[in-house]
């Protein structure tokens, strides 16, 4: 018995120990984990923060870029307006040298016809003077009649007047084509004063363009620049995202492991126990049985009724312990739910395969929006008044043990570190893995550690 109590001992301190190191492992991953996580999380919010910022600056940039486009486009229209009014204006001036070179041709033949008249009226002045009134007089004289002499008077006044009219004509026709070319000079001048104005305007003009344009070279390299950052700042956030999804599938895989580490040791703790529990039941049977032998014999070999007393009292006493321990180890191998009136394992499947399909959410209990293995169960029976323990390990001990040969629909089939519902037909139906969710698949797939039935 001390011998017992001594491996109980050695056996309590080594799955203590087990424990302490599994805890001391979660907990010491846990900040390794949280740091790479956090400062991922912070170097992907500093990024989001500076990717915010180019974004802004891209938008205004966007925004001047569009409002230049329009300056230089309103430049562009009124430097094509000015182009086509310095053509027009070019027409112009060419047409006025044709009028300005052939008012110079009428007043070249106006100053000509003068010249010629003059020198015609000269002539007559000078022959008549040569001649002397003597040729009037004659002309006069020689008149056959009054109306001839009146004729010959009108005729010589006439041709005097006509001379005086000429000249005066053509005087009047020179200064009239002076006035014009001096109005066609003025005017050429004015317009090639215009023609100097718009010159100076298309030079203006272009060379606005040309700044603005610069400008918008200017922007787009800022534009291209900043695309540039968004695009690293973009890879950056995506770098980050990975980390954290990396470090979280880490959390999740370590957590996992811990978890199966702690299910194991209390597994393992329990069997011991049983072992224990097992070994003391056998060894007070044993002694019991020693007792019994030893009383036979005092009583054989005539001893007092006090002895004969005394071995009964132990018998009896060794039969009530036996019983007592019994009862214990089975009502600690099993522990049967009581079955709500009128529920049977088919109506438990035909509820469960409602949810295949729906994701698996490790630490989930919902049907719908994701649970693990132990939460699917926990809610499928839980729909029908059953309170089932939340973990794997802890339902491995619900109900009461059956032989997977036993098998029934509704039954929980446990596995190392995981637990699903029996569907009959060598299949079953649970919350599986993040990848598959909740689905079915053949029970064997692993090793049955045990088949625990519920109802009934």
């Amino acid at each position: 018995m001390r011998k017992k109590n001594i491996y109980l001992k050695n056996t309590s301190r080594k799955l203590a120990c087990l424990l302490l190191v599994t805890t001391v492992s979660i907990t010491s991953l846990q900040p390794v984990f949280a740091t790479r996580k956090s400062q991922a999380q912070d170097a992907k919010k500093a990024a989001e923060s500076n990717l915010n910022t180019v974004n802004n600056n891209i938008n205004s940039i966007s925004n001047k870029q569009q409002q230049l486009q329009k300056e230089i486009n309103a430049l562009d229209a009124e430097l094509v307006s000015l182009l086509v009014d310095m053509n027009i204006l070019s027409d112009e001036l060419d047409q006025q040298e044709v009028k300005i070179k052939q008012a110079n041709e009428d007043l070249s033949a106006a100053k000509k016809e003068e010249r010629d008249q003059y020198e015609r009226m000269k002539k007559r002045i000078q022959y008549m003077y040569e001649r002397g009134d003597s040729s009037l007089l004659e002309a006069l004289l020689g008149a056959t009649s009054m109306d001839d002499f009146l004729n010959r008077v009108n005729y010589f006044n006439a041709v005097h007047e006509y001379d005086r009219d000429q000249l005066d004509v053509y005087k009047e026709t020179k200064q009239q084509v002076m006035d014009l070319k001096t109005q066609l000079l003025e005017e050429q001048s004015q317009m090639e004063e215009m023609q100097d104005n718009y010159k100076v305007q298309e030079t203006e003009l272009k060379s606005m363009v040309s700044q603005k344009e610069a400008t918008m070279d200017d922007f787009d390299s800022q534009l291209e620049q900043a695309k540039v950052l968004a695009a690293a700042y973009q890879e950056t956030i995506q770098q980050q995202n990975q980390i954290i999804r990396d470090e979280e599938e880490k959390e999740r895989i370590a957590r996992e492991a811990a978890e199966r580490a702690a299910r194991e040791a209390a597994e393992a703790a329990e069997r011991a126990a049983r072992e224990a529990a097992d070994a003391a039941q056998r060894e007070a049977a044993e002694r019991a049985a020693q007792q019994a032998a030893q009383a036979q014999q005092q009583a054989s070999s005539g001893s007092s009724p006090s002895s004969g007393s005394s071995s009964g009292s132990t018998s009896s006493s060794g039969g009530s312990s036996a019983g007592s321990s019994s009862g214990s180890s089975s009502g600690a191998s099993s522990a049967p739910a009581v079955s709500p009136s009128g529920v049977t394992g088919s109506d438990v499947i035909n509820y469960a395969t409602q949810f295949i399909g729906n994701p698996y959410v490790w630490g989930g209990t919902s049907l719908t929006n994701g649970a693990d293995c132990s939460g699917f169960v926990q809610s499928v029976y839980a729909h029908f008044g059953y309170s089932l323990p939340r973990t794997s390990a802890a339902q491995a001990g619900c109900g009461r043990g059956v032989s997977y040969a036993e098998a029934q629909p509704g039954d929980i089939i446990y596995y190392s570190g995981h637990v699903a519902l029996y569907m009959g037909g060598g299949r079953i139906v649970g919350a599986q893995s993040s990848r598959t969710g909740i689905t079915t698949q053949n029970a064997t797939y692993r090793t049955i550690l045990s088949v625990r039935r519920i109802i009934n």
